[in-house]
């Protein structure tokens, strides 16, 4: 076993250096290494192509970006908030009631007092 490793580590040395040594130089094709010349543009066709993107580009910055969730449409709260303190209210008081007279339960333990049977 010992001999074998060695033996497989050097075929596998000389495999990576074929490959590495197999690679071109990375020279490019004059031909093809270069873009197209762009046709050259008047200033008032650069003008009207600025202005078609900034329309669109105030748009897209206006709207919801990536990453950010939809807002929700209602922020305002359902009920008005003398309705929502009446009903704190009214639940306080009967909770407070409840706790008198011991009937509160707590949480649905099946350990608490009002729930053992004497």
């Amino acid at each position: 076993m010992r001999k074998i490793v060695p033996l497989v580590g050097a075929a596998l040395i000389q495999l990576i250096a074929g490959a590495a040594m197999a690679q071109s130089s990375g020279e490019v094709d004059p031909a093809q290494g270069k873009a197209p010349p762009a046709a050259k543009t008047t200033p008032a066709e650069r003008s009207e192509a600025r202005t078609e993107r900034r329309a669109s580009g105030g748009q897209a910055a206006r709207g919801p970006q990536m990453g950010e969730a939809q807002a929700n449409p209602l922020t305002a709260p359902s009920h008005p908030r003398a309705e929502r303190q009446a009903a704190t209210a009214k639940r306080r008081s009967a909770n407070a009631a409840a706790n008198k007279e011991g009937t509160f339960s707590r949480g649905g333990n099946a350990d608490a007092p009002e729930r053992q049977k004497p």
